[in-house]
């Protein structure tokens, strides 16, 4: 492939208009189980997986059905989520009000004053559509059989689970960071929106949002607080493979769906024509990643050419001292990427 410094088109923008339909969909390689606002409204204590399933509550969900809404939220423990109902009987108030009251949901701070054109989230969306919800211990397998033959095949349903984690925040309308302040004594800590922001999982699931079409996300702080969030500047965030996690096998486990997250982000941007969006996301894998034993993304085949043109070629960018439509030039994604031998 002809390096990108000739031409009217460069490389990138041919391999946009290449791209399939469904190139920035994520695949399910494991079915979406939800339980519907009823059920989970009628909890009083939060079950596995696999009881649930057992007792035909869990509803294996598709658009058609209404719309779904992926919690994402802290373990109280190392071996159930919330084993007083502590966190969830905060998510259980939330969803009342949710479904009965009118209003909306604010905006915080931050996003007000930077989002010019975001706006309050209407209670009313959540009360037209029948309401389902993805928690990972009743979505995904949990309960481990090591003796018996079966096992293995939990497990790797369990994987496949994982690694649907971004199929299932991009078929969510609504992403809920169930963010509490609890004690934990047994643990010795106290659960607040800063440590799950601190959370490897946390930060994994919080990028998928953030990385897809609909960025929005909500935040519940106690059953009465609740903001929405439209911009990563509004709460602190940090690299996954930088995160918090209770066992260190898993960080490795993450590697492979954060990088299939970043792959699907850079092939909507390409689809969607929007050329600065996919560099600099491109060159903000070596924040994305980092902490993470894994290649970054590349779309295009090297040209093999010295630094600064490779760095133009996979960049689909003509020159160095030309700006793009974002007025941005080649200099400034170098430093976003930190590329010493193109800044050099």
């Amino acid at each position: 492939m002809a390096c990108c410094v000739s031409g009217t088109r460069t490389p990138l923008e041919i391999y946009a208009k290449s791209l399939p339909e469904e190139a920035d969909d994520a695949p399910m390689l494991f079915p979406m189980y939800t339980v519907t606002a009823e059920v989970l409204l009628s909890m009083t204590k939060v079950e596995p997986h696999e009881k649930l399933k057992a007792w035909g509550k869990l509803v294996d969900f598709d658009v058609g059905l209404g719309k779904a809404a992926f919690v994402s939220h802290q373990w109280l423990t190392q071996r159930h989520p919330d084993p007083d109902f502590k966190q969830m009987r905060t998510l259980q108030e939330a969803v009342k009000r949710m479904l009965s009251s009118s209003g909306s949901v604010s905006l915080d701070p931050v996003t007000e004053a930077v989002v010019q054109t975001a706006k309050p989230l209407p209670m009313k969306e959540f009360q037209t559509h029948a309401m389902f919800f993805w928690y990972d211990y009743f979505s995904c397998p949990q309960l481990r059989h090591p003796t018996r033959v079966s096992g293995e095949t939990d497990n790797l349903h369990q994987a496949k689970a994982i690694n649907s984690i971004p199929a299932y925040v991009a078929r969510c309308e609504v992403f809920i960071a169930l963010c509490p302040v609890l004690d934990c004594p047994l643990e010795r800590r106290v659960l607040t929106p800063a440590t799950w922001s601190s959370r490897g999982w946390c930060r994994l699931e919080r990028a998928a949002r953030e990385l897809s079409p609909n960025s929005t996300w909500v935040l519940i702080r106690s059953e009465t607080s609740m903001e929405a969030l439209g911009t990563v500047l509004s709460f602190p965030r940090g690299p996954v493979g930088e995160g918090d996690f209770g066992k260190a096998e898993d960080r490795s486990k993450l590697a492979p769906v954060l990088r299939r997250i970043l792959t699907q982000k850079l092939n909507h941007c390409l689809r969607e024509g929007d050329l600065p969006g996919f560099r600099r996301h491109f060159n903000l894998q070596t924040v994305y990643l980092r902490g993470l034993q894994i290649e970054p993304v590349t779309v295009l085949p090297s040209c093999e050419g010295d630094v600064v043109v490779e760095f133009l070629h996979q960049n689909g960018l003509k020159r160095v001292g030309k700006g793009d439509s974002a007025g941005w030039w080649p200099l400034h994604y170098a430093t976003l990427s930190g590329n010493i031998q193109v800044l050099g």
